[in-house]
């Protein structure tokens, strides 16, 4: 009677295991690409402030100054395989970097935007509580007024037939006005990011 060869059993075991390993990794890996998103950029565009243009203000009346503030938000998806989804989108105005000088709100409708598509959304608020003495003395000495613009909604991803769930949408912006009125903005923080995709893969994964 011949004896049972128990290094080749083992041996074939290890293999086997290694290549369900491997399998699994390369599985992963292509849920994790499948499922992989990145948060939508957002700017704010266009900004003109009536109140500061000195061209059509002649003088420092502040009572007689167009409180009218308009703007455009830049809304651009960069996946080539998903579409995403926007609830409502609100559109809140600060006067400085932080929140001390609040000056008005816009809505936006929510929308779908499709694959690799951009959208430009325009609005206009009349602004309340604004510190036109301070934005005036600014401007006036060659500098630029800072306002404080934050975008944020719910949104949610379509891949391939079905869509996620929500997700906090939130990005700060800096916008700069000299004394024409006009601006040039920054993007400065948002949430959703490289953490906020590691757990929304997780939450697949798990």
């Amino acid at each position: 009677m011949s004896d049972y060869d128990f290094s080749s059993s083992r041996t074939s075991c290890a293999c086997h295991c290694i290549k369900f390993i491997l399998g699994l990794g390369v599985l992963a890996l292509i849920l994790w690409l499948s499922l992989r998103t990145t948060k939508p950029k957002c700017s704010i565009g266009d900004v003109y402030v009536r109140g500061l243009d000195k061209s059509i203000n002649s003088n420092n009346n502040t009572m007689k100054r167009d409180n009218h503030l308009s703007f455009q938000v830049h809304l651009k998806n960069e996946m080539k395989d998903k579409a995403v989804r926007y609830d409502n989108i609100t559109v809140n105005f600060y006067y400085g970097t932080n929140t001390s000088y609040p000056l008005g709100n816009f809505t936006i409708e929510g929308f779908k935007q499709g694959k690799d598509k951009e959208a430009f959304k325009s609005g206009m608020i009349e602004t309340h509580n604004m510190p036109w003495d301070d934005a005036i003395k600014v401007v006036s000495n060659g500098s630029k007024a800072i306002f404080r613009v934050d975008v944020s909604s719910r949104i949610k991803y379509k891949i391939t037939f079905w869509y996620t769930k929500k997700h906090n949408y939130f990005v700060e912006n800096k916008v700069e006005v000299d004394n024409t009125g006009k601006s040039s903005a920054k993007q400065i923080s948002c949430c959703f990011g490289f953490f906020g995709l590691i757990l929304f893969v997780l939450s697949f994964l798990l």
